[in-house]
């Protein structure tokens, strides 16, 4: 099913926003909390996106990280890798930030219902999962079991980990895992490894294909959905080991990061393969995706 959401404003039109609050997730990464300076908040689906940036500086793509029932304001969490994302996570409160938007396809929330969630994300990837599992955990009637799966390089790099164990108090079952624990090695009593490493004790006991003559059948196997959010490789190893365990490609979602400029579809900079990111995605299936990411040079 595709869902598409338009812009509440005029998609050319950088409205200003004043920042709440900032809070600092790692010693690089920063959430502003923002709200419109003048006029309403506009609503959003999980998996959007906004242009956010610094007036004269430049703007940048970030998925709104807050719930999507939050009318209080706008969350964007943010890493300082470029010149505007560097000004806009030494952004404080009362500065103020230009953004347009809510912009692209979001997450397709509707099909996972009744069915398993796993939730995989690389480093800041959990960013733009975020509203998608408060949204999961906030109806999680409407929804089997819950897995939320987070990589990161070492622990003081794990983004939202207060919310993390929040979610594992609550039934959710959240794994970690970093690439090396870190100068103080014994301060880690958690998973060393890749991400993908954690999908078969946590995903293969809830997806699993029963061999017989038709295993295409939805009938013959459990139902997962799983959402995915990280760099490139992360996401597509990912795919192979979800698909090796018989996820429906068809129920497995991406959002991809590329270089959105115009953000309607108009420009042409976020173009991989046969998708025009800002338009088609950010979130596709990887049924859509196919084999663009290991084919692309971009």
């Amino acid at each position: 099913m595709t869902v598409t959401m338009r812009p509440a404003r005029a998609p050319d039109i950088p409205i200003s926003y004043g920042v709440l609050e900032r809070s600092d997730e790692t010693h690089d990464v920063a959430t502003l909390r923002t709200y419109p300076v003048a006029g309403r908040l506009p609503s959003f689906a999980p998996g959007q996106f906004s242009m956010i940036g610094i007036a004269g500086v430049g703007e940048v793509p970030i998925s709104i990280s807050s719930p999507a029932d939050d009318d209080t304001a706008h969350s964007y969490t943010i890493r300082a890798i470029g010149a505007v994302t560097q000004r806009l996570v030494r952004a404080g409160v009362g500065d103020v930030v230009t953004v347009r938007g809510p912009f692209g396809r979001p997450w397709d929330m509707a099909s996972a219902e009744g069915g398993d969630v796993a939730f995989i994300a690389g480093g800041i990837g959990i960013a733009p999962l975020r509203a998608a599992i408060e949204e999961v955990v906030r109806d999680r009637q409407r929804y089997g079991r819950i897995i939320v799966l987070v990589g990161a390089t070492t622990p003081d790099n794990v983004v939202f980990r207060p919310w993390l164990e929040s979610l594992r108090q609550t039934g959710v079952d959240v794994r970690l895992t970093v690439d090396r624990p870190g100068p103080d090695a014994s301060s880690w009593f958690g998973n060393v490894g890749l991400v993908t490493e954690l999908i078969v004790d946590a995903v293969g006991s809830v997806s699993r294909v029963v061999q017989d003559d038709n295993p295409g059948d939805e009938a013959t196997r459990d139902r997962l959905s799983a959402f995915l959010c990280g760099p490139d490789a992360m996401m597509m190893a990912t795919v192979v080991e979800l698909e090796q365990l018989g996820v429906d490609p068809d129920h497995i979602q991406l959002t991809l990061e590329r270089n959105m400029q115009c953000a309607i579809g108009t420009c042409g900079h976020c173009q991989l393969g046969g998708l025009l990111i800002c338009r088609d995605g950010p979130v596709v299936t990887a049924t859509q995706l196919g084999d663009a990411l290991t084919t692309s040079e971009l």
